[in-house]
C-alpha cells in the first residue's frame, strides 16, 4: 500500500525519534513535529499506517511501535521495564517502560522485535534454571509451549515462572524448591515468553 506524504513524514520522525530517544514519541510529540493541527489528525494517519501493518499502537502515552525497526550496526530498541517478581507474585505495572535497551535481536533468538520486551529480575525462585535477581530477562510475546519460562499474569499479579500443562491443567512451577507451585484460581495469562537472559558480572575484588 503506497503512504501519503503525510504518513511518510510521521513514520519517518517515530524511526528518527526511536533512533534517537531510544523510545517511541508521544501524539503530541508527533504533532509539534509534524505541524498538525490537532491530535486527532496524528490519531487518523496512525489508523493508516496501523492497517498497512507498519506500525502497532498500545494503549499508553508511548505506545507506538514500528513493526519493522531498523536493524543496524546499534540493532533495535526495546522497552525494559523496571522489575519483574521471580519469587512470590506481585504487583507489576509495564503499562510503559521508563527505559529501553538496544540489541541486535538475531543474537537475543528475539524472532519479531515489534513484540519483544526486557524486564529486570525480582527475586530468587528460578535460581536453578539459572536466572538471579538483577538479571534482564529478554521475553517475546508469542505463545507458550510447555516447559517455558514465562512472565505471567497469574489471578491479577505478576511473576516469572515455568509454563506447565499436566492433564489438561496449567500451573507455573517456580525452579527452586523453597517455592510452591502456582495454580491459577480465575485466570493465568502469558504476558511473554523468555528468549535470553543477560547478566552483568560484578568485577572481582
Amino acid at each position: 500500500m503506497r503512504q501519503s506524504n503525510s504518513q511518510q513524514m510521521v513514520l519517518a520522525f517515530i524511526e528518527h525519534y526511536q533512533g534517537e530517544n531510544q523510545r517511541p514519541p508521544t501524539i503530541r510529540e508527533i504533532q509539534d513535529h509534524c505541524g498538525f493541527k490537532s491530535p486527532r489528525a496524528v490519531s487518523y494517519i496512525l489508523e493508516k499506517l496501523e492497517q498497512a501493518r507498519l506500525v502497532i499502537r498500545q494503549a499508553h502515552s508511548r505506545g507506538i511501535q514500528l513493526t519493522k525497526p531498523r536493524i543496524n550496526a546499534a540493532g533495535v530498541q526495546l522497552p525494559l521495564f523496571s522489575s519483574i517478581p521471580a519469587g512470590i507474585p506481585d504487583q507489576f505495572d509495564g503499562s510503559e517502560a521508563p527505559e529501553t535497551l538496544r540489541f541486535i535481536p538475531t543474537t537475543l533468538g528475539i524472532s519479531n522485535p515489534s513484540r519483544a520486551f526486557a524486564v529486570r529480575v525480582r527475586g530468587d525462585s528460578m535460581v536453578d534454571a539459572g536466572i538471579f535477581s538483577g538479571d534482564i530477562v529478554v521475553l517475546e510475546k508469542k505463545e507458550a509451549r510447555p516447559g517455558d519460562i514465562v512472565a505471567a499474569l497469574i489471578d491479577g499479579e505478576n511473576t516469572l515462572k515455568r509454563y506447565i500443562r499436566e492433564n489438561g491443567r496449567v500451573y507455573l512451577k517456580a525452579e527452586n524448591a523453597r517455592y510452591p507451585r502456582l495454580e491459577p484460581v480465575e485466570k493465568l495469562e502469558v504476558q511473554g515468553v523468555v528468549v535470553s537472559v543477560l547478566r552483568t558480572m560484578a568485577a572481582a575484588a
